[in-house]
């Protein structure tokens, strides 16, 4: 048995300042993103803070979480003067990571290159770990 599913991405949020900000600093267009006030889709309240996100664009059914993260930081690596200001004006940088298991029995390897290579953006890392039931 192992990891089954992954998924990583880079988010970024602020109770005040927006998403399109984080665009025109970047130059990346997001994957996904909103802004503070904007309706959920589902009923009448609004969101509190405005969120960006570039998800890995690693298949997350056959690439490992190191595989996603590399393909992400090769992307923002030379970003890394644009993202320490994001920081500075109150942004919460976050590497999102999922990772499914089967039956809850799987190994996630990083390796110390991509470890370095996190420690030198100011992104903290949220891995989401999930069991799998396993197949009868």
């Amino acid at each position: 048995m192992a990891v089954t599913r992954t998924r990583a991405a880079l988010a970024l949020q602020h109770e005040s300042l927006g998403a399109q900000h984080v665009t025109e600093v970047l130059g990346v267009q997001p994957t996904e993103s909103f802004e503070v006030g904007d309706a959920y889709a589902r009923d009448s309240r609004r969101r509190a803070h405005s969120h960006w996100a570039l998800d890995s664009p690693a298949d997350p059914d056959t690439a490992a979480l190191h595989d996603q993260l590399r393909v992400l930081l090769d992307r923002l690596l030379p970003l890394r003067a644009q993202l320490e200001r994001l920081r500075d004006e109150g942004y919460r940088l976050t590497w999102t990571c999922y990772v499914e298991e089967c039956d809850g029995d799987g190994t996630v390897l990083l390796s110390s290159d991509l470890l370095r290579d996190l420690a030198t953006l100011p992104v903290d890392l949220a891995v989401e770990s999930y069991a799998d039931a396993p197949a009868e």
